[in-house]
């Protein structure tokens, strides 16, 4: 991705500027993510990594997707083996 895309997707993440109770309308909001290629929970992310992580794994296919998922769960929740 290019430095250009990059900043414009950066500003295009509105969650920082909506105060609490706004209720933007979903559609309006899928118009708007689909405008940018890009997820609606890239809209949402609330950190730059977050938004990162949320935009790679949409640009990968639905049995890419899983593989990552599986993975990531492998990571953060290791089966319980035996202990020594």
């Amino acid at each position: 991705m290019d430095a250009a895309l990059s900043a414009r997707l950066a500003n295009a993440r509105f969650v920082r500027y909506l105060k609490p109770g706004d209720k933007p309308e979903l559609a309006a909001l899928q118009r708007i993510a689909d405008d940018l290629r890009v997820p609606v929970a890239y809209l949402f992310a609330d950190s730059d990594l977050l938004a990162q992580m949320v935009l790679a794994f949409g640009l990968l296919s639905e049995v890419q997707q899983r593989q990552a998922l599986a993975e990531i769960k492998r990571r953060i929740f290791p089966p319980f083996g035996p202990r020594g």
